[in-house]
């Protein structure tokens, strides 16, 4: 039956999980009935955002992270070194000069933790694709792994606070 806050008081299909589970408390199509579950999935939610801005318009992503951000990345800065908002080069200048990817996928579920009532983090391999200069039709697949933390706002937005992105080898385990 329907609350005044729009949730349920009907028994929850599956039996709920601790926090510290996979997406979305333990499965696909779970129930968001407390914010620990709704924290979880807006972490896959936000981290897939940001990727699909860096395949639209890399600039783009600029709007998903904090004035602090600082992460390490170097599919788009070249290198390892650690970048910042008053590093040389900055993640603005990076981004604003970075070519798009063509797209990308996440693999498996990725593992998230709440690190506090409005952040989180999450692990996970995610492969790149961009269309090969070679020739016409054929895809170039970058795979990295992936940790990103992220912080709510008191407006309800999430924005990344650190990255790590390093290259991993494709015929890891899933």
């Amino acid at each position: 039956m329907p609350t005044v806050l729009g949730l349920t008081n009907d028994k929850p299909s599956k039996p709920s999980s601790s926090s510290s589970s996979k997406m979305g408390g333990g499965g696909g199509g779970g129930r968001l009935d407390t914010i620990s579950k709704r924290n979880h999935a807006a972490a896959l939610e936000i981290e897939t955002l940001l990727w699909r801005a860096l395949c639209d318009s890399p600039e783009a992503a600029k709007e998903y992270m904090a004035d602090d951000c600082i992460m390490i990345n170097p599919l788009f800065a070249g290198s390892s070194k650690p970048m910042g908002k008053d590093t040389d080069p900055s993640i603005d200048k990076i981004l604003e000069g970075q070519e798009p990817w063509t797209s990308f996928r996440i693999h498996g579920d990725p593992l998230v933790v709440e690190i506090d009532l409005m952040a989180v983090a999450l692990c996970y391999k995610v492969s790149l694709f961009r269309q090969s200069k070679r020739g016409k039709g054929s895809m170039r697949e970058v795979v990295a792994s992936v940790s990103s933390s992220w912080r709510q706002t008191a407006g309800a937005d999430w924005l990344l606070c650190a990255q790590h992105v390093a290259y991993a080898d494709d015929d890891d385990d899933e």
